[in-house]
């Protein structure tokens, strides 16, 4: 063969070798995304009274702060959050507490369905108390598992000196919700601020698009 046919042959297997590789990266890309599962929402509350002895929060900021974080791991849907024992108007509380109600996904296991069905009642009564309709408990939905790293960001929600109010989230208020924390390197020293204090990964459970908008991310 001479070097012109060899030179044909090596541009046209340029082509073939690009699809190759896209379609290898296709691949390990599906293999790597989490599986999709049945879920459904779980009201769930869980009171959280901050001691801290780095940073203070007013009652308005301490709610403002958990609800943004809250918000970042998909939690927006019907969240409440209130402060509590606030005795000062404006400035910083000594122990401020919040209380907060999120309806969170969990996945459709036959026993919780059971479980869910067994309170049919008890929702119904609850419902015709308040005057409204009963809500569809068992409404299921496609959810896949979502990775969130939670670190301070001068230009974000979590700052260094938030540090004592993420270990609290991650040790109180997490593992009610239903978040799991699959990394966690966050430490912080009392009444010091330190860079890279805060980095901790969860994983939630995120609802799938409705088939015509765009994909997640």
């Amino acid at each position: 063969m001479n070097r012109s046919a060899m030179g044909h042959v090596a541009v046209g297997l340029v082509p073939m070798l690009l699809a190759a590789a896209a379609a290898a990266q296709a691949v390990a890309s599906a293999g790597d995304a989490a599986p999709v599962v049945n879920a459904i929402r779980v009201e769930r509350e869980v009171d959280l009274v901050y001691m801290g002895f780095t940073s203070y929060y007013s009652c308005d900021g301490l709610r403002n702060k958990v609800r943004r974080v809250l918000v970042d791991l998909g939690m927006g849907d019907g969240l409440k959050v209130s402060a509590r024992n606030c005795i000062r108007m404006t400035g910083p509380e000594v122990m401020p507490s919040l209380h907060i109600v999120a309806r969170v996904p969990v996945e459709a296991t036959p026993e919780l369905l059971a479980q869910i069905e067994s309170e049919a009642g008890k929702r119904e009564l609850v419902a015709r108390v308040k005057g409204v309709a009963p809500e569809e408990a068992t409404a299921q939905f496609p959810a896949r598992r979502k990775r969130v790293e939670l670190e301070a960001d001068p230009l974000g929600d979590l700052r260094e000196g938030d540090c004592e109010l993420v270990e609290q989230l991650r040790d109180r208020v997490f593992p009610k919700l239903g978040v799991k924390v699959v990394e966690d390197r966050t430490q912080c020293s009392p009444r010091q601020v330190s860079l890279g204090s805060i980095h901790t990964v969860v994983e939630v459970l995120e609802p799938l698009p409705a088939p015509g908008t765009a994909p997640l991310p």
